[in-house]
């Protein structure tokens, strides 16, 4: 099967939260191809840093989680690249659906990622409410761990 992961999703890879094992169980299968954006690489560092100023992670810890990151994005996922059709889809979904929905521009990015590259049975794999029940209204496929 395939899953696009938001960053809400793919941090629980890596650090315990609620939904954790939801998604274990998609990484730990590896006939599952699972897909991330750019903007998710950058999205995951910046938190897993956020969460060691906090003292929820240790610097072993984060150190760790960066570097089983990293390689996961080298074998384990395929990372979506930017490009412009990206950056006009998120333009375009501000226009048409920010005045009803709180879109938030990161979201709108993800989204545009998701709708850009993946094919219509890619399962969007996202713990961010207001984003999933967008997704699921614009008729695709969402698993909300």
């Amino acid at each position: 099967m395939k899953y696009y992961f938001d960053t809400s999703s793919l941090v629980k890879i890596y650090h315990r939260e609620k939904g954790t094992p939801d998604v274990l169980e998609i990484y730990n299968n590896s006939e599952n191809l699972i897909q991330i954006s750019e903007l998710g690489r950058i999205e995951f560092l910046s938190t897993v840093h956020r969460k060691y100023r906090e003292k929820e992670l240790t610097a072993g810890t984060l150190n760790t989680l960066i570097k089983k990151f990293l390689d996961d994005t080298d074998f384990r996922y395929e990372t979506l690249q930017f490009s412009s059709l990206v950056s006009d889809e998120a333009e375009m979904m501000i226009q048409n659906l920010a005045t009803q929905h709180a879109l938030k521009t990161l979201d709108s990015i993800q989204f545009a990622f998701y709708k850009v590259y993946c094919e219509s049975e890619t399962v969007f794999v996202c713990s961010d409410v207001k984003l999933a029940n967008l997704v699921k209204e614009e008729g695709f496929k969402i698993l909300v761990p």
